[in-house]
């Protein structure tokens, strides 16, 4: 049966009247559809299924509303869906801090009693990245295995297998910029584990309520959700594309990879690539249950990317701070509170705590993330053109 109403734009009226970031509970409920979905449907790729599960993690500090999206809608969402689903195909839910090993063996325990393979971890802190070392120093294959729906194993003292054949996670998680920074490690930053995150960040700060205002009819409008949540999990087969939506993605495609210059860049092409087509079905799941994906759908993965596109600057600030980092970063701060700024004005400002040759390292290294822009111009009574930087 045809739904409707648009399940996301449902969701973000549900979760709207309070002060977080409209974004964050936006790629909630994407996490909430892709939870729901399991492995039941599917995008053929000719040589491998794609599924639409996701890795989220929003990132933003203690008193950012994240744990609110997460916890008091995204979890009792998925909870309430759960009570209200008669056929008893529950979701597998983590919400508490578990190491790999840990994941490894109840997935493997969860498997071996009721062939379920999917799970969902959902957290305001995410467990995950507390700790590279010890038992979880294998997180890496963890997450890689999981996101691409592999075979998943682990050989315990005892030498038996632990093993989920085709293991699927999603992860609706949060953390802050320090934490992630203090737990993730140098051989972590360079797997391919980080490419399959879509780290969500806003700069948004809300109006002020002293008291959350919902939106009348709410508790019902709540109850429909997790009832609708119940019809995606009893979703099943394969994707198609719909008119000339194949042809609109292929043309996307080459136009990406040819819009990059990097190497690396062009290489991740495939993986932005698998990032939109999951999000593409998350949204025709959203308005339909063809299992079809249209012209629209990619039109609004192609938005919901680029809203979080620039967040990767954030991260990667964050996440490679160093002492040469965090003066870089003082720097950036400083350009962006002026807006606009002449190079003799910047080195006015900075001369006490910055050396020449730093801060033309520094600026160096703004323009070549750009982050800023550098140009040369003439000023009224100036014998020779004034360098500005800009906050792109």
């Amino acid at each position: 049966m045809s739904r409707q109403d648009d399940w996301l734009e449902e969701y973000l009226l549900c979760t709207s009247g309070h002060e977080t970031p409209e974004l964050y509970s936006k790629w909630v409920g994407i996490g909430l559809i892709a939870s729901a979905l399991k492995q039941n449907v599917w995008l053929d790729m000719n040589t491998f299924e794609l599924y639409p599960n996701m890795f989220i993690v929003i990132v933003d500090s203690p008193s950012s509303g994240k744990s609110h999206v997460i916890n008091n809608f995204g979890l009792k969402l998925l909870l309430k869906a759960d009570e209200l689903d008669y056929d008893g195909v529950p979701i597998n839910i983590y919400d508490q801090k578990i190491n790999s090993a840990a994941l490894i063996k109840s997935m493997s325990e969860l498997y071996k009693k009721k062939k379920e393979n999917c799970a969902v971890v959902i957290a305001e802190e995410l467990g995950f990245f507390t700790d590279m070392g010890g038992e979880n120093t294998n997180l890496t294959k963890v997450l890689i295995r999981t996101y691409d729906n592999s075979n998943l194993g682990n050989e315990t003292i005892a030498r038996a297998l632990e093993s989920v054949p085709k293991a699927q996670l999603n992860i609706i998680g949060g953390t802050t910029a320090d934490s992630l920074k203090r737990s993730i490690s140098k051989e972590f930053l360079g797997s391919g584990a980080l490419s399959r995150i879509i780290f969500v960040h806003s700069e948004e700060v809300g109006e002020p309520m002293p008291f959350p205002e919902p939106p009348e009819g709410n508790k019902q409008r709540f109850h429909r959700l997790a009832k609708k949540l119940n019809e995606f999990k009893n979703l099943k087969g394969e994707f198609t594309f719909g008119k000339n939506a194949a042809k609109w993605y292929a043309d996307w495609y080459i136009r990406y990879f040819k819009g990059v210059q990097d190497k690396e860049d062009k290489k991740m092409t495939k993986r932005v690539a698998g990032k939109l087509l999951k999000l593409a079905m998350i949204f025709s799941v959203a308005r339909s249950d063809s299992l079809s994906i249209e012209i629209p759908d990619l039109v609004s993965a192609v938005k919901m990317l680029n809203e979080v596109q620039n967040n990767y600057h954030f991260i990667d600030r964050n996440l490679m701070k160093n002492e040469f980092g965090d003066r870089t970063q003082k720097l950036y701060d400083e350009i962006r509170k002026s807006k606009k700024i002449k190079h003799s004005d910047l080195m006015r400002k900075t001369y006490h705590w910055m050396p020449k040759k730093e801060l033309e390292d520094c600026i160096a290294t703004l323009v070549d993330s750009d982050m800023i822009t550098a140009e040369f111009l003439q000023t009224r009574g100036a014998k020779k053109k004034t360098k500005v930087y800009q906050v792109i």
